[in-house]
């Protein structure tokens, strides 16, 4: 059975539903386990942000992810993630 590392907040629900939330964030655990380069579309961001990388750190507590996008390393939080992709 999938085990969600990366549960949602009360914030998240209102802004991405269940079901999509349950699919990034099995991507988003997957690129952690495997090394997978996964591809992020930043919410809020105007046009639409896309970053492409790896995550290699997954904060529950203060609901954001460490991600390695080229030469630089990113935090972003949970909330700020609109969809993810391999």
């Amino acid at each position: 059975m999938f085990n969600r590392t990366c549960e949602p907040s009360a914030m998240i629900n209102s802004t991405m539903n269940e079901a999509a939330w349950t699919q990034t964030s099995h991507v988003l655990e997957e690129s952690l386990r495997r090394h997978l380069k996964v591809t992020l579309h930043l919410a809020g961001a105007e046009p639409e942000q896309e970053i492409r990388g790896f995550v290699t750190v997954i904060n529950t507590y203060l609901e954001e992810i460490k991600f390695r996008a080229e030469d630089e390393w990113l935090w972003i939080k949970f909330s700020s993630i609109a969809s993810a992709h391999t």
